[in-house]
């Protein structure tokens, strides 16, 4: 490649030196119609040979000064234009100079003008000819391409900017594509050429493309990606080692001159529409205010940060237990917002120390804070249950009380599916973290307490995601607990775009939820990420069940059967209408129990008060199957007669 590379700049070097010449011999011919090329070449050039010599060689310098040889066709565009004026403008005022030292005197001004632009016009026209030539694929130019060994690509997507998308694949120098068509289901782009390239038919002609052409990569550029649509796409392709990647969102290309390409995960392969939420005009709420969020070195926490500072609110406090995580979206943070080194606070400390977080609180005095921090893996907590108690509910209380006090404007919890019909520790904890959150939002009415419940986030640290793609690394085999056991999955994005609404438009002492559509069976997100690697489920890599671990249950559920759904002001986010367990007192009291024995660490006792006081926990303390749906949404289950505070103590 060297040597090729080598080849075609001494070639561009010697039709350099002869259009210069050219260029020479031209003007003095248009100057003085009565001379003849020969006369010229005798009696005006020759005798000037030794300073034309060394003018030809600086002006050929200046070239390669100019990265006039390092360009070649694909990048004669306005900057090498730009690069071929400066070049030979520079080199006529050398040609001066060396005449006017060598020789004692210079060409005639009409001769050296007539002479610069000449050169500029045969020069500048050489790299356009070379473009022209390369880009309709003529032979005998392949010496200039930088690129000939282009990757085939398809496009899939023929929307409005693909133009532009294919424009940039061409000329992005970090990209060497040939792209041999474009596929979209739309009738009417049928048959239309964008930017040369064939609009070639719907998109499942890509599997017959796969089966009889040479395809090394698939670009996919549609707007709104169904993860249902592509899926089996994506499999097909991966099953033949194609490549696969996604182009961003169209608003990237408002902010970058180049097209950037990502790998495609199994977040892209969501087995439903991820959902698009719209969060225009509703960060107003954080805009010029101090926001604290709890847990934030962890996945939520983390998206969070990013998406908060984004809307410029005056400061932001991340708080968390772990330094290592925490200094680490500190320090990305401050790499991508220079600006914002004196508005980027680190308070480390435990959300179950009351002392520490009313330290963290009169310091920096937030207005807006999210509560993410808890304890969620689902097996230690059950061998860990003072923790769990003391982390989870005690600490959501220490929080959502300094959030009282200090007369804080929002406060937004995360709560999971788990706290449904909860068969482990880690459930029950955030079903009481649930009534703890609607206790103070009557306490304190000054402050708006709301609280978000989803499900398992894709791509987080504690999901099966990660999991899955270490031991697919490893050769397998691949863990599951049970064939049969599902899960509702969310994007990190879904996650948090929910958080920051409900945090816009929630209504204090409520609980919100987000339409998360139907449950994953872990089984085939094993296989779609196995797929996703290039290797075939059970073939290449085997599947391993390895049975239900404590606290485990093989279905959620997002709502129980005595909680209603409500739509709320934002489309895909619904309001859980639920029965009043407690009141102030008696749930007062359950927490000082709790307290008592977590501070002891009597983990029998804390068992008995949460089976005594979670409704169910006790039934499905045990790792078992819940009842189906029976087809019905599990967001439109009928509603058993709410259990008032009575009953349920």
């Amino acid at each position: 490649m060297k040597l090729r590379n080598s080849t075609a700049i001494l070639i561009l070097v010697i039709i350099d030196v002869c259009c210069l010449m050219l260029s020479l011999v031209l003007a003095h011919l248009l100057r003085f119609d009565a001379l003849t090329m020969s006369r010229v070449l005798r009696d005006n050039l020759l005798p000037q040979l030794p300073s034309l010599t060394v003018a030809v060689f600086v002006y050929i310098c200046l070239f390669g000064l100019f990265h006039l040889y390092h360009r070649a066709w694909r990048f004669a565009s306005l900057e090498v234009l730009w690069g071929t004026f400066a070049a030979n403008t520079a080199g006529l005022a050398m040609l001066i100079v060396l005449q006017t030292l060598v020789e004692g005197e210079t060409f005639p001004r009409s001769i050296l003008a007539l002479f610069w632009m000449i050169s500029l016009l045969l020069t500048g026209g050489t790299r356009i000819l070379l473009r022209i030539a390369n880009l309709s694929r003529r032979y005998g130019f392949d010496l200039f391409r930088r690129d000939i060994n282009l990757r085939r690509a398809v496009i899939l997507g023929a929307a409005a900017d693909s133009a532009r998308i294919v424009s940039l694949l061409r000329e992005d120098p970090r990209q060497s594509y040939g792209i041999i068509g474009i596929l979209d289901d739309e009738p009417e782009n049928h048959g239309i050429i964008i930017r040369g390239v064939r609009v070639i038919g719907r998109y499942r002609r890509l599997y017959d493309l796969l089966a009889k052409q040479r395809i090394d990569e698939v670009l996919i550029a549609i707007p709104d990606v169904e993860g249902v649509q592509i899926r089996e796409l994506v499999m097909a392709c991966r099953r033949r080692h194609v490549a696969v990647k996604m182009i961003p969102g169209w608003p990237v290309f408002e902010q970058l001159p180049t097209l950037r390409l990502e790998e495609i995960s199994v977040e892209d392969l969501l087995r439903r529409s991820p959902a698009k939420m719209d969060l225009t005009g509703l960060g107003y709420y954080l805009t010029g205010k101090r926001v604290l969020i709890t847990g934030a070195g962890g996945s939520i926490g983390s998206e969070l940060c990013r998406q908060i500072i984004a809307l410029n609110p005056e400061s932001m406090v991340l708080v968390g237990h772990g330094e290592n995580s925490i200094h680490r979206i500190h320090q990305e943070l401050r790499a991508d917002h220079a600006d914002w080194t004196h508005r980027l606070h680190i308070a480390i400390g435990s959300i179950s120390d009351s002392v520490r977080m009313d330290q963290i609180f009169q310091l920096y005095q937030p207005q807006i804070v999210f509560h993410t921090a808890a304890h969620k893996h689902v097996p230690i907590m059950e061998s860990n249950v003072p923790e769990a108690v003391q982390n989870n509910v005690l600490g959501t209380r220490y929080v959502a009380e300094c959030c009282g006090r200090y007369r804080v404007e929002r406060m937004v919890a995360i709560s999971t599916d788990k706290a449904v019909y909860p068969s482990s520790v880690m459930g029950a904890t955030k079903w009481l973290c649930e009534e703890i959150i609607r206790s103070y939002a009557q306490a304190y009415p000054d402050t708006t307490f709301v609280t978000v419940r989803f499900g398992n986030v894709l791509g987080s640290r504690g999901s099966v995601v990660p999991i899955f793609t270490e031991q697919i690394k490893q050769g397998g085999p691949v863990t599951v607990t049970h064939p049969q056991i599902t899960r509702y999955f969310m994007t990190i994005p879904e996650a948090v775009q929910l958080v920051l609404i409900s945090g816009a438009v929630g209504v204090t002492g409520k609980l919100y939820l987000l339409d998360m559509g139907e449950p994953v069976k872990i089984l085939d997100l094993a296989h779609d990420m196995i797929r996703l690697s290039g290797c075939e489920p059970e073939k290449d890599i085997p599947i391993h069940f390895t049975g239900l671990r404590p606290g485990e249950k093989l279905h959620e559920l997002l709502t129980t059967s005595d909680e209603s759904i409500e739509s709320s002001p934002c489309k895909g986010l619904f309001l859980v209408q639920r029965p009043v367990y407690f009141n102030a007192s008696t749930l007062h009291g359950i927490i000082k129990r709790l307290q008592q024995f977590a501070s002891a660490g009597e983990a029998t006792q804390l068992l008995g008060v949460l089976e005594e006081v979670v409704p169910s926990f006790s039934e499905y303390r045990q790792p078992m199957d819940l009842p189906a749906s029976d087809g019905m949404s599990l967001l439109s289950r009928p509603v058993r007669p709410a259990v008032s505070a009575d009953a349920a103590n």
